[in-house]
């Protein structure tokens, strides 16, 4: 591969997504809510500023130095392009769920222009700033929920689930939908130029659905949308995913981001060859640790992920609330392991 006039961050970037060996582990935390608060500008501005956005993320990632660029602060900009309200509370933005009822319902959903609806058009600006940033030495990422979350979220947890056994019609319906957008604004952020995609797909975790339920309702769409998609993508599933490893692995990711509860060193000997490794320091030592505790839990991640086909990760998103010293306390770690 020509690695020509890329920066070594993301020179290191690509080889790590290859499954090749590394001389420094790439450090990745998912920081979006923690740059958010970080930024001192409130949510509801800077979630519909890009200039607030960009150079939120810019300073963030100056002055932390972890090893990316994000092109988002959140993930419900899918669902809210779809038509979920979004609503703004102490802890943070979120949506509600739409009145669907049945599969018919489903069908008359307009079809989403990603150049105009919701917030879409802001985060491919985003996007584009961040790529073509003149100072910038790191791979820039986007971030979108799977088509089961996203389906879910536009359903509500409750309806969804109750629909995979006594209407799985309209869920089917419901995540063809969400995969076709999800397809159409993953291609946009490829001809960006972006250098990665992460997949956060929490509702598919083994604690909410089976591995008969993630064969049926999850894996196919996945691999459809990711086999379609010119951009490598790191999946991430919250909790316990040892009873679903190897179907995970099938979804076509390069990298699978994995929760704390997870062993690295057994994750990875099961994959071993699909796929690489993401992870898996504990967000709450991050938030209440101190930064030796920090310190431990970082070498544990690092010890278990590996040199190669392997990228330092929190086991879930960063509390925003979590000290800036225990954060760069993890990149110093990740540049220094000995």
């Amino acid at each position: 591969m020509d690695h020509t006039d890329l920066s070594k961050k993301i020179v290191t970037f690509k080889k790590v997504i290859a499954l090749e060996e590394v001389e420094e582990v790439p450090a990745i935390p998912s920081v979006s809510g923690w740059v958010a608060r970080f930024s001192g500008v409130p949510l509801k501005e800077l979630l519909f500023s890009p200039e607030a956005f960009v150079k939120a993320q810019i300073n963030a990632q100056k002055e932390i130095g972890y090893d990316a660029l994000f092109a988002y602060l959140d993930a419900l900009y899918i669902p809210e392009a779809f038509g979920c309200p979004l609503v703004f509370r102490s802890s943070g933005a979120d949506v509600s769920s739409m009145e669907i009822k049945n599969e018919a319902d489903v069908r008359a959903l307009p079809k989403v222009d990603i150049r105009k609806d919701g917030r879409l058009p802001i985060i491919l600006n985003v996007a584009e700033q961040l790529v073509r940033f003149p100072e910038r030495e790191v791979p820039v990422l986007g971030l979108v929920e799977g088509p089961f979350t996203t389906s879910s979220r536009i359903l509500g947890a409750e309806k969804m689930m109750r629909g995979l056994i006594k209407d799985s019609p309209m869920v089917e319906g419901m995540i063809d939908k969400v995969g076709y957008l999800l397809s159409d604004f993953g291609h946009a952020l490829t001809e960006i130029g972006m250098d990665g995609l992460i997949i956060a797909d929490p509702v598919s975790s083994s604690t909410m659905i089976s591995p008969k339920i993630y064969r049926q309702f999850v894996l196919p769409h996945l691999q459809r949308l990711i086999k379609g998609l010119e951009i490598p993508v790191i999946l991430h599933v919250c909790g316990n995913t040892e009873p679903i490893l190897n179907l995970i692995a099938e979804t076509g990711a390069r990298i699978l981001s994995l929760d704390q509860c997870m062993d690295l060193t057994l994750a990875k000997e099961t994959v071993a060859g699909r796929c690489g490794i993401g992870g898996n320091v504990d967000p709450m030592v991050l938030l209440f640790g101190t930064p030796e505790d920090v310190k431990r839990e970082t070498l544990r991640s690092l010890k278990q992920g590996g040199k190669n086909g392997f990228i330092l990760m929190a086991g879930c998103a960063v509390p925003p609330g979590t000290p800036m010293k225990n954060l760069k306390t993890m990149i110093e770690v990740a540049r220094c392991p000995s």
